[in-house]
């Protein structure tokens, strides 16, 4: 073969940030919208992949609407 290790190289790109949004997969699908939607790619950089989720309007949506 090649000599890469596919399997760790999945592992790493499918794996979650320890820091990331609880309501956001690895599907990329947000349970905290009331549609299960898929992000865009400019709200998962900017909320859905860090620490910063607490700011996504779609988490502050599900906040307010107290579900």
């Amino acid at each position: 073969m090649n000599g890469i290790d596919t399997s760790l190289f999945l592992t790493r790109v499918h794996k979650k940030p320890e820091s990331s949004c609880p309501y956001f997969d690895l599907f990329d699908v947000c349970s905290a919208s009331l549609s299960s939607i898929s992000p865009s790619k400019r709200i998962q950089t900017s909320f859905c992949n860090n620490d910063d989720f607490d700011d996504c309007p779609i988490f502050l949506a599900k906040v307010l609407r107290g579900r």
